[in-house]
């Protein structure tokens, strides 16, 4: 079976939402060296993020060949504990009766970007998500493994 155009467009939506996570990373860690200064724990946490965008690229890229656990990889890794790790402190902090833009973007000069990214990377796991699992991706994926694969 030829792959249909929705898993392409899911590749292309998780792939967004790395490059949005990337992005959000790197105004955090320069709101952070403005504030702070750069140290060890700041580079640490800038490594670990980098290696885990890193697996997520591999993990679409298996993805768009049409490997079925693949799929609910990122389903369960990017849908259920990547988003949550977006939305839970922000959910918090509104419930605490900080301001939205502040909730999701902080409270420094760069708040502005930071809020946009957060807002696309959040924005493009849920969309990537409801396209990963359409009626011509589920048909996709329901076929054998060998006729994916060719």
């Amino acid at each position: 079976m030829q792959k249909p155009q929705s898993v392409t467009n899911a590749a292309l939506l998780w792939t967004l939402a790395v490059v949005a996570g990337v992005i959000e990373a790197v105004f955090a860690v320069s709101e952070i060296r403005q504030d702070t200064g750069l140290d060890a724990g700041v580079w640490t946490a800038v490594g670990v993020r980098g290696l885990v965008y890193l697996a997520v690229m591999a993990l679409i890229v298996v993805f768009a060949t049409g490997r079925r656990w693949a799929r609910w990889a990122l389903a369960g890794l990017l849908s259920v504990i990547g988003l949550a790790s977006l939305v839970v402190e922000p959910a918090r902090l509104l419930m605490d009766g900080t301001p939205f833009l502040e909730a999701f973007g902080g409270d420094g000069d760069l708040m502005m970007g930071i809020f946009v990214a957060r807002m696309l990377h959040i924005g493009a796991v849920l969309v990537a998500t409801i396209v990963m699992f359409s009626p011509s991706a589920n048909a996709y994926f329901r076929k054998p493994a060998e006729a994916v694969a060719a």
